[in-house]
């Protein structure tokens, strides 16, 4: 027991022993040396306040040292407010989607290479070389936020109501005194008038090769700009030529503001309004050309060559788009009724509409394979799973997420939930399993005259592919202007 007692006052002064030497020799040693290193990085630039390491170490006095430490901390504070400010200026894009790969594009070319290197511009979207004003013509949306022609559309005039129910400014053309033009009627060409257009229409592949070389690169750069930031953005320039090319012909009429007569014009109509978008990516691109080769580029020809580009980033094989197509002059709101096709057509009125283009039943059904891209508001199809007759053509399952999705008219839902921003056959294989959207596609499915070709396109995706690039040349070779006809518009939403 005496033993014990001795080991444990052993143990108990060797502790205290242990205790003193920490404290006396071995923490004063350790400060020294942390002081004598503090000034390495306690030293200050007094132009920016960022802290400078030194090869030789220097000994400031305590107030030095705390001084240095405060500059610091505000230098970083101030580092993350600004931080902060630039997050809140990045917005969200609408249907924005993880990118898919930009298929690589063989096309030779025979662009000479520039040995110097040139800088790399740091932001990946440069705005235009000529800023454009801002849009003067919101696109109008009726009370009920359905457009007029849709179902379920109020009847009336529009309300100045801008997408999702934003007040918007009103239309310059309205402000004024020039009355409204009735629009004149058109008479539509008869298809052999149109194949005798089509072959001395002027038109050629290359046709910008001596007097803009670069032309269809700096179109297609812009384009694969704007898909690597925005996914959703291929879609809404096809819809944009689509709609251009069935009203008066390809003449980038679809994107004028205004003209000189003061009438409303096409963007405005109500088929195109809210549900339309791309102006900004194409003013953007047209300030690029016009810098490059200024009055050489029309601008139908940009959007032509801007919609092929984006089915290629969706992965459509590329194919040769000829140019030299001028730009219109004219846009009335008026020549858009009857000229575009309405999600609840019937395919008569379909056929009978294309055909008025020159456009065959196959075109129909190749050119519908479009919506393997993009979206469709719900004010276009909601109003099927309403009705017990049309609700029998849905999908019980795609009748759900339809109820589901559309909280609003103008609530959105993608044509192809499955590869929605890749160009593809599985839209037709869902056209066959009564997926369909919208009731006209749905209709395509049940024709004797086009069911057969839903079902070649959805099992052979390659030979879709190739009649796909054909229509889309058959498509923006309607009613063009050449030669000396129309203008090249210097901005493309003004005339010149």
């Amino acid at each position: 027991m005496n033993n014990f007692n001795a080991i444990r006052k052993m143990v108990g002064k060797a502790r205290i022993f242990a205790g003193l030497f920490l404290i006396c020799i071995v923490l004063p040693s350790l400060a020294s040396a942390f002081v004598d290193h503090l000034p390495e990085v306690g030293q200050v630039n007094d132009n920016n306040d960022v802290p400078i390491h030194v090869s030789t170490v220097a000994h400031f006095s305590e107030k030095q040292v705390k001084e240095a430490m405060i500059r610091r901390a505000k230098a970083v504070h101030d580092l993350w407010a600004n931080f902060g400010n630039n997050d809140k200026d990045d917005v969200a894009k609408e249907d924005a989607a993880p990118v898919t790969p930009t298929p690589v594009d063989s096309t030779p070319t025979t662009t000479p290479v520039d040995p110097t290197p040139t800088p790399v511009d740091p932001t990946p979207n440069p705005g235009p070389v000529n800023p454009v004003p801002a849009d003067p013509t919101p696109n109008p949306v009726p009370a009920n936020n359905v457009p007029a022609g849709y179902p379920g559309a109020t009847q009336g005039p529009p309300v100045a109501m801008g997408y999702g129910g934003a007040p918007i400014t009103q239309n310059p053309s309205d402000q004024q005194t020039v009355p409204e033009q009735a629009g004149a009627a058109q008479n539509h060409p008869t298809p052999e008038e149109i194949k005798e257009q089509r072959k001395h229409a002027g038109l050629q592949v290359g046709f910008y090769d001596s007097t803009c070389p670069n032309a269809e690169k700096i179109i297609k750069d812009g384009m694969n700009r704007a898909f690597g930031n925005d996914s959703s953005m291929a879609a809404p320039i096809g819809r944009l030529l689509f709609h251009d090319c069935f009203v008066n012909g390809c003449d980038a009429s679809i994107l004028l503001d205004k003209t000189p007569s003061g009438a409303r014009v096409e963007k405005l109509a109500p088929t195109n309004g809210a549900t339309i978008r791309g102006f900004e990516l194409i003013d953007e691109i047209k300030a690029e050309l016009e810098a490059e080769c200024p009055g050489i580029v029309s601008c139908s020809d940009l959007l032509v060559y801007l919609s092929r580009d984006a089915f290629v980033v969706s992965g459509v094989p590329y194919y040769d788009v000829p140019g030299g197509r001028r730009d219109g002059m004219e846009s009335l709101e008026a020549n858009v009724i009857g000229n575009l096709p309405l999600p609840d057509n019937t395919v008569d009125k379909m056929i009978d509409l294309f055909k008025k283009k020159g456009l065959t039943e196959e075109d129909l059904v190749v050119l519908i394979g479009a919506h393997s891209i993009g979206v469709a508001h719900c004010f276009s199809f909601r109003y099927r799973v309403d009705n017990p007759v049309k609700a029998t053509m849905v999908d019980p399952r795609l009748a759900g997420v339809m109820k589901f999705t559309c909280t609003t008219p103008m609530s959105t839902l993608a044509f192809d939930t499955t590869t929605q921003y890749k160009m593809d056959s599985v839209y037709y294989k869902q056209l066959s399993g009564k997926r369909a959207l919208l009731e006209s596609d749905a209709l395509l499915n049940e024709d004797p005259r086009t069911k057969d070709f839903i079902q070649k396109f959805g099992d052979d995706e390659n030979g879709w592919f190739i009649k796909f690039g054909k229509a889309m040349n058959k498509l923006t070779s309607i009613q063009v202007l050449t030669g000396d006809q129309g203008q090249i518009r210097k901005q493309c939403r003004f005339v010149n």
